[in-house]
């Protein structure tokens, strides 16, 4: 505990007494402390501090301010009255290194300053050292240690992955060829003319000939690539032409003559009527009835 300050009064007042001390009262070189300062004067005062404030005073006495919070102000029987102070403080140096003077300033409840008051504290700060002061020069690094991973763990690992790895591939697999196999069960000509009959039903209710058309091409180009395995629906007319001349399909005249029809009323600005859509539409449907798989010649 540190000694109090003189004692004095003003008319009869409780004079000022000051306390100071630190919290934990040693401490490694760079660590933070805790300082509390506890300032007993009349009530009529208030009280505050000045000092630690100054860089260049705090630094002399290898001390740094972080932080600073009056805790209370209360008044206390007798007519007198209390204020705390705690000073968070980093420390430096080292051995033993006293708290740095400060001055109390009083001012009356106008604001009017009426005394001020420094103070030493006689309370020190032991500062140990992070290092032994009978080092001289630095200690070699040790290399970090390699972990010891055993081949067992390290062939389970590899196995385990080499395994789930096939076993992805093999699903993927199987996946496939079930989709495949779904595909091929698919009649591309029954759906094809179920497409027809769901077209000629929009026609019948009002669909302008050139939408059907449209339409018409669209179903006809859908039908020959998934019945014979060639690419029409992202290929001009005579590309499908010259697929459907290799393979030898039935019915190839009939095929071109509806996709050349449907290109006029596409690009060509062809109107035809109602009824030549109907008869394009019939014709579609005995087409697709007359084809048949090609066979492969092994």
């Amino acid at each position: 505990m540190a000694p109090s300050s003189p004692l004095f009064g003003v008319d009869g007042d409780v004079p000022p007494r000051i306390t100071a001390r630190v919290i934990p009262d040693s401490a490694l070189v760079g660590d933070r402390i805790r300082c509390l300062i506890t300032v007993h004067h009349s009530e009529k005062e208030v009280a505050a501090l000045e000092g630690f404030e100054r860089s260049d005073s705090l630094a002399s006495h290898s001390f740094e301010l972080i932080s600073r919070k009056r805790s209370s102000s209360f008044p206390l029987s007798g007519g007198a009255g209390t204020e705390e102070f705690e000073l968070e403080l980093a420390v430096f140096g080292r051995g033993h290194q006293p708290l740095p003077p400060f001055t109390v300033v009083f001012r009356d409840l106008q604001g009017r300053v009426t005394k001020r008051v420094p103070y030493t504290p006689s309370t020190s700060l032991f500062v140990r050292a992070l290092t032994d002061s009978s080092m001289h020069e630095l200690r070699p690094l040790k290399p970090p240690l390699k972990p010891s991973i055993p081949s067992l763990l390290m062939m389970s690992v590899v196995g385990g992955v080499f395994g789930v790895a096939g076993m992805v591939l093999l699903l993927l697999f199987l996946l496939k060829r079930k989709v495949r196999n779904s595909a091929e069960r698919v009649d591309s000509g029954q759906v094809a003319q179920r497409k027809l009959r769901k077209l000629g039903s929009s026609l019948s209710a009002g669909m302008p000939p050139h939408e059907c058309y449209e339409e018409l091409s669209n179903i006809m180009r859908s039908f020959l690539e998934n019945h014979y395995r060639i690419s029409a629906l992202e290929a001009v007319t005579q590309e499908i032409e010259r697929d459907l001349k290799k393979i030898g399909v039935a019915g190839f005249e009939s095929i071109m003559n509806l996709l050349k029809q449907a290109d006029l009323v596409k690009f060509a600005d062809c109107h035809p009527d109602v009824e030549e859509s109907r008869q394009s539409l019939k014709k579609a449907s005995e087409v697709i009835r007359s084809t048949r798989v090609p066979k492969v010649e092994g």
